[in-house]
């Protein structure tokens, strides 16, 4: 009786893998193709034997399935990290500029398309493992930029904090990934881009960045600037400063160079940067510091500039000023409004369309970015992204307009509004009785509506008024003064 007992209950698992070991191969390498993760992927192949021997003759294909699920376009990025970059460029050797122009023709000549990519790269298996690992990778600090941005995203709106959307995970990975190519090649730290005098070109190395950059509309290059500004952030976490963690050094007491040279070479490799976070985490959890449990994070939108100083990617398309980096040079106060003549005369933008669902297209315009720019077909990035100018003479702003641009700009691509979709974007700008509309407007919904960095600010009188009522900053924002009165 017992036999027969365990015998029907064990039956219909039996039933189950026979059914499942009779399917044809293909649609086997199809359900192995549409696991969501490495992870799902490893717990299919210990579920069968026959799934397990489908996997190994089909490795390439399905791991390759994965990771075009995951990145999207941003598969193209990935293999020319991995193929058309896979070191550190030397400034230093003769040859840079020339291996530089090779780097970019052949990104260039990269297909968009995954079959025409998959087959004129010619992936080899090999190269196919080191996609998955650097996928990996990838998404670890698409996670990490989301734990760090929804805790302020949930103070504004709870809805904004929902799980990133297919499309939102690729936005993001599409510009760590060419950020980490963008590293590979970069000549490390140069001078801030200035005005020369006439006639007298820029340096050789922001040329070259530049001609980079122009592969890339504005709106991918403002996500590769922003990339650029949160990897600060984890490098700041993975390499402490001793005082940081409360441990006090003898006067004198020389820096550490290992430490130094690990934080360095953390910039131009992701996994690098992975394993030392991770590392410092579990440092911080089993040896917590004297003084301190752990370094106390920069303010939203105050986070300090990579140590490579990509400048080129900070302040935008054209020079600035010494002091303000991100108000144009006056000499260059033509060129800046030909730019703006120029914008205003293209068609107008329109946010990506629906792909079919609720799946938006991710080669599209976001729409945080139209709907800040009002549909102008904005060609700047960076600390240019709000319009200077609005014609009528009012070619000069005061210090308290320029303070009031900053802190919303600098808040507005900290909270990172060119990743998200519409539905998230629509609720970061509906005001909400958590969201205050006066003081200075730091976190005012009102401040990021529609054609907000391409309208004048508010009048010095009502931002004079504002700055009396509001002296106090709230709580949970940054103090801003000294950029405010920088003139």
């Amino acid at each position: 009786m017992d036999q027969g007992q365990e015998k029907e209950q064990s039956s219909p698992v039996a039933r189950s893998n026979c059914t499942l070991e009779l399917l044809p191969t293909e649609v086997l390498v199809a359900i192995l193709s549409s696991a969501r993760s490495t992870v799902d992927l490893h717990a299919l192949i210990h579920a069968s034997p026959r799934l397990y021997q489908v996997f190994v003759s089909a490795k390439r294909e399905v791991l390759l399935s994965i990771v075009a699920t995951d990145l999207g376009q941003g598969l193209r990025d990935a293999v020319a990290v991995l193929l058309i970059a896979p070191t550190k460029l030397d400034y230093r050797e003769p040859t840079y500029f020339e291996e530089c122009e090779r780097i970019i023709h052949r990104y260039e000549d990269l297909p968009r398309g995954y079959r025409q990519l998959t087959s004129a790269s010619g992936l080899t298996i090999d190269t196919v493992i080191a996609l998955s690992h650097l996928n990996r990778t990838v998404q670890f600090f698409v996670d990490d930029y989301a734990e760090s941005r929804f805790p302020e995203l949930h103070a504004i709106h709870p809805g904004a904090a929902n799980p990133l959307t297919t499309t939102e995970r690729r936005r993001l990975a599409k510009a760590l990934l060419r950020h980490q190519l963008l590293a590979r090649f970069e000549g490390g730290s140069h001078p801030q881009i200035r005005y020369l005098g006439p006639g007298q070109p820029l340096p050789p190395k922001t040329v070259m960045m530049h001609r980079f950059l122009a592969l890339f509309p504005a709106w991918e290059t403002e996500q590769l600037a922003q990339a650029h500004g949160y990897l600060n952030e984890p490098i700041w976490r993975a390499f402490p400063r001793p005082w940081s963690l409360g441990y006090v050094t003898e006067p004198g007491q020389p820096r550490d160079p290992s430490r130094d040279r690990r934080r360095n070479a953390a910039i131009y490799d992701l996994d690098m940067l992975r394993r030392a976070l991770l590392a410092e985490r579990e440092r911080e959890r089993t040896q917590p510091s004297p003084l301190y449990p752990k370094p106390t994070p920069s303010p939203p939108g105050q986070a300090k500039r990579l140590l490579a100083r990509f400048r080129f990617l900070d302040t935008g398309p054209l020079p600035v000023m010494d002091g303000a980096s991100y108000r144009v040079q006056r000499e260059l106060w033509d060129l800046r409004d030909e730019l703006y003549r120029k914008e205003e005369g293209l068609p107008r933008l329109v946010a990506g369309n629906h792909g079919g669902g609720d799946v938006e297209d991710e080669a599209a315009p976001p729409f945080g970015w139209v709907d800040a720019h009002g549909g102008l077909d904005c060609r700047r990035w960076g600390d240019q992204v709000w319009r200077e100018a609005w014609g009528g003479g009012e070619d000069e702003t005061t210090r308290h307009q320029r303070g009031w641009a900053r802190m919303n700009m600098d808040r507005w691509r900290w909270l990172g509004f060119v990743f998200w979709d519409r539905a998230r974007v629509e609720l970061l700008t509906t005001p909400t009785p958590t969201v205050p509309a006066d003081g200075l407007g730091w976190l005012a919904a009102a401040a990021y509506g529609t054609g907000w960095l391409a309208a004048a600010p508010p009048a010095d009188e009502e931002l004079r008024e504002r700055y009396d009522r509001g002296r106090s900053p709230p709580r949970r924002l940054p103090r801003r003064r000294g950029n405010a009165a920088t003139g």
